[in-house]
């Protein structure tokens, strides 16, 4: 059965390639996430394999795929474009600007396109400039049509989302989220040991690897 409850917060499991998806393991979580962590921090899978996947799990599981270490603005709307057409219902994308006026301009100019998928903005927590800025300007986000942010890592080290944010930390950035109708997800080297505490918390996802 899965570990997830009713109101719990739903569970995401990154891959980083076809090889390791198993049909049988779909019952287990609610979201199969596809990012390969050796080609970057939100690094991408290959589009014929994301398209492969997005058949064969469609109907058993949400899917979600990043794509890659893009971080300038008409590198970012041309691979939320192209991974529009995939049939995912997540899409995944990075900001990694500590310029307040960057990151607005990207937002803005972001919610002038209309896109069917949802799309997730990946919040690295150990760059905490970052963090900072997108708690202090979370009503643009709504406005232009992000409505999922999910706290992760930018370096793939042994330190884990906890190390960077601690969890009175992360319920009030959940709150203030959750005001601005904002979903949060949890990710960022999380063991199945922080599971207990995590769901505390009332996220809206929380991702393994």
């Amino acid at each position: 059965m899965k570990i997830k409850k009713e109101n719990s917060p739903q569970l995401l499991i990154s891959f980083r390639d076809i090889k390791e998806i198993s049909d049988k393991n779909f019952k287990y979580f609610d979201i199969c996430d596809l990012k390969d962590s050796e080609k970057g921090s939100i690094g991408a899978w290959e589009e014929k394999n994301i398209l492969e996947v997005v058949k064969r799990c469609k109907k058993k599981v949400k899917v979600s795929a990043t794509i890659g270490d893009i971080f300038y603005f008409e590198g970012i709307i041309k691979k939320l474009q192209q991974f529009d057409n995939f049939g995912l219902d997540y899409i995944k994308f990075g900001i990694n600007t500590e310029n307040v006026l960057e990151l607005k301009d990207l937002i803005y100019r972001l919610g002038k396109f209309t896109f069917r998928t949802k799309l997730v903005l990946v919040v690295f927590v150990d760059k905490n400039s970052i963090l900072k800025i997108v708690e202090e300007n979370l009503e643009i986000f709504y406005q232009n049509n992000v409505r999922f942010l999910i706290l992760d890592t930018y370096k793939k080290s042994n330190q884990n989302l906890t190390t960077f944010c601690k969890p009175l930390k992360i319920k009030d950035f959940i709150n203030k989220c959750s005001v601005k109708k904002i979903n949060v997800g949890l990710a960022g080297r999380l063991q199945f040991t922080h599971i207990t505490k995590l769901q505390l918390l009332n996220p809206y996802v929380i991702g393994f690897r």
